[in-house]
């Protein structure tokens, strides 16, 4: 199971970090140099305390024009290098980090900006227990999906040799979309590699991809 990785741009943004409490998730915390000269506020270390040994503070030395950004950037290489399959989520209102951002899932890493950690935290809540209901259950099925997913879903399965990575899904895309009904841009293209993967036609696991169309 792929880990989840929280670099926070706390100079940028000071995001409620005890959302993240009793989640898998591990957590960085980047403090520019003028911060470090200050009291810390005591909601900041409770929030710290909670997380235990997954959070790690990182402390930036020299103070100056994107010094944080920079260190943030260094990490996520180095986490990259250690860990392919990592799930990284940057947290920063600062725009800078998105060209990296769109550069590594380009390449196939799973890699994401927010400005909050409302929502990832939200995605590893553990769910409320329903009431048993009498009587078999019925199927589940998949939410409907837009015009676009579903000639996709249709070329992906008469393909007898399916692209293997995240990289030459989006080639695959792009390609069936510039003989129909004209060329989308790579953002749309991630939108839609998103939705396959959210509606379970398709997982990743680091760079690949494996397919679930039946």
């Amino acid at each position: 199971m792929s880990t989840n990785y929280v670099l926070v741009d706390f100079e940028n943004v000071q995001p409620d970090l005890s959302l993240l409490a009793d989640t898998p998730f591990k957590v960085k915390v980047f403090f520019g140099a003028k911060q470090q000269e200050g009291r810390v506020p005591f909601k900041l270390l409770d929030a710290m305390l909670a997380l235990g040994g997954n959070v790690e503070p990182i402390k930036v030395m020299r103070s100056g024009s994107n010094a944080v950004d920079m260190h943030i950037a260094y990490y996520v290489g180095r986490l990259i290098e250690k860990h392919g399959d990592a799930v990284i989520h940057i947290i920063s209102g600062d725009t800078d980090f998105d060209p990296l951002v769109e550069y590594l899932r380009a390449n196939g890493v799973n890699c994401k900006r927010a400005k909050t950690i409302t929502e990832i935290a939200k995605s590893h809540a553990k769910p409320k227990p329903v009431a048993a209901l009498k009587g078999p259950r019925p199927p589940v099925a998949r939410k409907p999906h837009s015009d676009k997913l579903a000639p996709i879903i249709k070329q992906l399965h008469s393909l007898s040799g399916k692209p293997a990575t995240r990289k030459k899904l989006a080639l695959t895309i792009a390609n069936y979309f510039r003989h129909h009904g004209g060329p989308l841009a790579d953002s749309a293209i991630e939108q839609l590699i998103e939705e396959l993967i959210r509606l379970k036609y398709v997982s990743q696991s680091g760079t690949k991809v494996a397919y679930h169309l039946s």
